[in-house]
């Protein structure tokens, strides 16, 4: 009876440090995209931890990146061949733990926007979270190589309703302007809300929207349409087609589905294309030393 107690304990110590997020009943990964193809590989160094990757909507073709914490204030426009063509430097903002960016509409009608989350918080220790808002720069041309200085950056600051939160998950509603967020580290995920027009002059308290069975999500992106939403975690992508009398929220909270995705060493990184054909991932380079890779998922 002791040795029965004994396997069993060990069974369950097991059981639990094996234990993976939920996943949906419907794994079905081919019926919508493609597996993986390769793009290229990041040709610039510089970027050794691209933490959000977006496409730019003046740029087709072309993807703003950034790394984790501890760059420089700067922001990379990377072309499909992997190349550095721009490095957008931020003016009068501080890179303290970049975690996504996100490209979409703003104030001005007519204008691109970069948004960029200073949303990470591994110590949970900081109450304010920042999100940075400019106008992507208007470029002569796309020669590799050049160095930028951005215009007015605009700080939307906020906290959340429910304490400190360490997030690495930035999404724009095309239809709506507003920001979602989505907690990391919990065993069920929550979303946060910062509803348009977000003000620049007081901090935002924002709320919890919904709650989702998953954890460890590092990215997410909503379509340019909004009708299709992203969530990457360390080890799977999950996906929700939203019906016309949906919010973002209201269609998290159906059953998701399981899309296509090759395990890559710290992938942090996730953007549906602007022309709906696909979506792109990217990893940061790993303690291995391996040089990350622009991974695309054809559309069927």
């Amino acid at each position: 009876m002791r040795m029965f107690a004994i396997n069993l304990l060990l069974m369950m110590v097991l059981v639990s440090c094996n234990k993976t997020e939920p996943t949906p009943e419907n794994r079905n990964q081919h019926r919508l995209f493609y597996d993986e193809e390769v793009l290229a590989q990041l040709k610039d160094r510089r970027i050794d931890e691209a933490s959000g990757i977006a496409e730019s909507l003046r740029y087709p073709g072309h993807f703003w990146v950034h790394n984790d914490s501890g760059d420089e204030a700067r922001i990379f426009l990377i072309n499909r061949q992997g190349e550095t063509v721009v490095t957008l430097m931020l003016q009068g903002i501080t890179h303290r733990d970049w975690e996504d960016i996100a490209t979409g509409q703003g104030v001005e009608q007519g204008e691109s926007y970069i948004y960029v989350g200073e949303i990470g918080d591994n110590s949970a220790q900081h109450t304010y979270k920042n999100i940075y808002r400019l106008k992507e720069p208007v470029l002569v041309n796309l020669n590799k190589g050049q160095n930028v200085l951005s215009e007015k950056v605009e700080t939307i600051t906020f906290r959340y309703i429910d304490g400190n939160r360490n997030a690495e998950t930035l999404m724009i509603d095309s239809q709506t302007k507003d920001i979602y967020i989505v907690s990391k580290r919990e065993e069920r995920v929550q979303v946060y809300l910062l509803e348009y027009p977000q003000t620049l002059t007081d901090t935002l308290v924002v709320p919890v929207v919904q709650t989702l069975p998953y954890t460890r999500v590092t990215a997410g992106d909503i379509s340019a349409d909004g009708t299709e939403i992203l969530l990457k975690t360390l080890n799977s992508i999950y996906y929700w087609k939203r019906n016309s009398t949906e919010t973002i929220s209201d269609a998290l909270g159906r059953q998701a589905e399981y899309l296509p995705y090759f395990l890559e060493p710290q992938g942090e990184a996730i953007a549906w294309l602007k022309d709906g054909s696909g979506y792109i991932t990217v990893s940061e380079m790993s303690n291995a030393n391996v040089i990350p890779i622009l991974y695309f998922y054809r559309r069927k």
